[in-house]
């Protein structure tokens, strides 16, 4: 009977210690109810919420901050992402209640993105963002196939995909490409090299309407309507510039600096290789080799690539 009371007495001792420390706890749901945020559309560019948006659309964010209890010094943006926030100092006036507008313009990347604003007392301490947040999801005006596997043609069955549509990803074989060849922008092919004594194989691509045909396994004599697709030359080593291609006007930009005007690719693609390319309707797009896959004898050799083009 003794043992059972200290048992209950350790209980009881446990519960009033534990009831105690939650009620010290902060809760961070509610530390900072101190500090409100508002957000008005007095401007037709002004969001409030959410809201889609186009690439090359102005956005305003038209905010109110205030903190009652505290002083603030500073009203920081910040944007997901971002690795810090843009701080905007406050003077005197703005101790308590600050407003101002944010204008952004949506010419950095697609997708949702989203903007916090909060502010900051005298000693740079975190006051809070009234738990607001706006988002903003910006419309693609690019298509992005990705990790698409285009072979190495084979002369036998003819069946390996070794011809892709820039336009719509899709991919097409000898068999089935003089069917398609008003989509088909690009074929590959690999050539046997040898260097410092050592042999290997370039691998190269060209379009449809070469002249003359760099690749002639192949007979597309009798294929018609032929795209007339325009290629730049390759750079190596370009997988943080494919990465930063985020929207349509970047592709432009970049593909139109590039100039393509080559019918063919003859000095080899290796992985991290990438070239801009330019489609008979006045596209312009970048093409990036992931990989060169060449260990699979079930599925032979391919390239695996990603594709981006303007809408």
């Amino acid at each position: 009977m003794k043992r059972n009371l200290n048992v209950v007495g350790l209980i009881l001792m446990a519960t009033i210690f534990f009831t105690a420390c939650k009620k010290e706890t902060t809760n961070i749901f509610n530390m900072f109810e101190d500090v409100t945020v508002t957000y008005s559309a007095k401007s037709p560019y002004a969001v409030t919420s959410y809201k889609d948006v186009n690439v090359g659309d102005s956005v305003y964010l038209e905010y109110t901050i205030e903190s009652p209890k505290t002083d603030m010094y500073v009203a920081c943006i910040f944007e997901t992402s971002s690795a810090i926030p843009t701080k905007i100092a406050l003077d005197d006036t703005q101790r308590k209640k600050a407003t101002g507008i944010v204008k952004l313009k949506m010419d950095t990347r697609v997708g949702l993105i989203s903007y916090r604003i909060w502010a900051l007392d005298k000693g740079g301490i975190y006051l809070g963002d009234g738990y607001k947040t706006i988002t903003l999801n910006v419309l693609p005006d690019y298509k992005y196939w990705s990790s698409r596997e285009i072979f190495i043609p084979d002369t036998v069955t003819k069946v390996a995909n070794s011809f892709i549509s820039l336009t719509n990803g899709q991919l097409y074989s000898y068999s089935n490409g003089k069917e398609n060849t008003d989509k088909i922008d690009l074929g590959i092919y690999r050539t046997p090299v040898t260097a410092n004594g050592v042999n290997g194989y370039l691998y190269n691509t060209y379009v449809l309407d070469a002249n003359p045909m760099p690749f002639t396994a192949y007979d597309m004599s009798t294929w018609t309507n032929k795209r007339a697709t325009l290629l730049a030359a390759p750079k190596t080593g370009q997988a943080s510039a494919f990465l930063n291609l985020r929207t349509g006007a970047q592709i432009l930009t970049a593909g139109k600096s590039a100039k393509p005007t080559f019918k063919s690719i003859t000095t080899g693609l290796i992985p991290g290789s990438l070239f801009y390319f330019l489609t008979p309707e006045g596209k312009y797009g970048a093409f990036y080799v992931n990989s060169i896959s060449s260990n699979n004898s079930s599925r032979g050799v391919f390239l695996n690539v990603d594709v981006k083009i303007q809408n």
